[in-house]
């Protein structure tokens, strides 16, 4: 009834675009790697066209064997936000340390990405305009404070099991204390089975945000959100479908007459539909679109069409091409992305 611990307990963690990490060292007992991304994207939007670096990273992790089937992780992650401008550029993205067994579980403590992330990450596939609909990354954050994407002082447990032909089941819980006097703790938790190619998943998160102190006037509220997702297939290998709905109170930032608020209720949805060729080229179409619901107003909706081409297992070259739809509470308009990422 076991499966092997971090191979499924950390799934957030495994991309399909060519993740990967060099091995520094390793004596048996202790092991250390070193991976991310640096990638160069040259994009236009309205006429606009300019150079970028999309999310650019690198990570250390430094691993440990207990004894006694316990094992040590941790990680750290850098951003380099600056990387095609200069100037100091450096950001923590990730930073926790885990111990697990599995047959116990393992239980984290750190900056790591959140179980809610756990369900939402079936449709944050694409390199170009990836997922922002499903409040993951919640008003143009990380979703740190808010425990939605990567989880700022975020304590966590995680356990899964084996059914056997019937499938996996995987679970998650997550904890964080008060945050700048506007944050109380907050709590999140996630479901996870997969069976056949099908993985099926249900997360929330919830917790009181003082809007007042951050300036939004609206008092403290529960600003709380409900996420499904049910994908099929692995991303960049023959058919991938993934789709994902989110409902939120008092956490999407919308506007009302030229004022900006946070809505009572917004939902969130998103649907991606993949095909990987077996000579490393990946076509795809990813739909996206947040509504303020109180309001009945668009806040963003677009269709982005992509393909992303593996020139060796860690080279990918992409292109896309994304359909705005229009928003009700700010100028929109279509746009398109060309880059290059090397994984290291």
């Amino acid at each position: 009834m076991k499966k092997t611990l971090l191979a499924a307990a950390i799934p957030a963690l495994m991309f399909a675009n060519g993740a990967s990490a060099v091995e520094l060292y390793n004596d048996g007992v202790n092991s250390v790697s070193m991976g991310g991304h640096l990638t160069v994207e040259l994009t236009d939007k309205s006429g606009d066209t300019k150079l970028d670096a999309n999310s650019p990273r690198i990570n250390f992790s430094f691993n440990r064997d207990l004894g006694e089937g316990f094992k040590l992780d941790s990680r750290i992650e850098m951003g380099m936000s600056n990387f095609v401008t200069g100037g100091n550029s450096f950001s923590t993205r990730l930073g926790y340390i885990g111990v697990g067994h599995d047959d116990y579980g393992r239980l984290s403590a750190g900056k790591q990405w959140s179980v809610y992330y756990d369900v939402t990450a079936a449709t944050d596939m694409p390199i170009a305009w990836g997922s922002d609909s499903l409040f993951s990354y919640a008003n143009g954050t990380d979703g740190g404070k808010l425990g939605l994407g990567r989880a700022d002082q975020s304590i966590q447990y995680r356990n899964g099991v084996s059914l056997g032909n019937a499938g996996d089941l995987n679970f998650g819980v997550q904890w964080q204390g008060t945050a700048d006097d506007m944050y109380d703790d907050r709590v999140a938790a996630s479901v996870t089975y997969g069976v056949a190619g099908i993985k099926l998943g249900y997360a929330y998160s919830g917790g009181d945000v003082d809007y007042t102190a951050m300036g939004q006037g609206q008092g403290v509220e529960d600003a709380n959100v409900h996420a499904f997702s049910a994908s099929y297939g692995t991303y960049g290998k023959g058919l991938y479908v993934a789709g994902a709905y989110a409902m939120s109170e008092n956490l999407q930032q919308t506007k009302l007459a030229g004022n900006n608020i946070i809505a009572e209720e917004a939902d969130g949805y998103e649907a991606l539909a993949a095909y990987g060729l077996n000579n490393g080229l990946n076509l795809y179409v990813l739909y996206q679109g947040v509504e303020d619901t109180t309001n009945d107003l668009t806040v963003q909706e677009y269709t982005n069409f992509g393909a992303e081409y593996k020139l060796t297992s860690n080279t990918v070259v992409y292109g896309a091409y994304k359909v705005d739809h229009g928003s009700d509470i700010k100028e929109t308009d279509d746009a398109f992305a060309v880059g290059i990422r090397i994984f290291l």
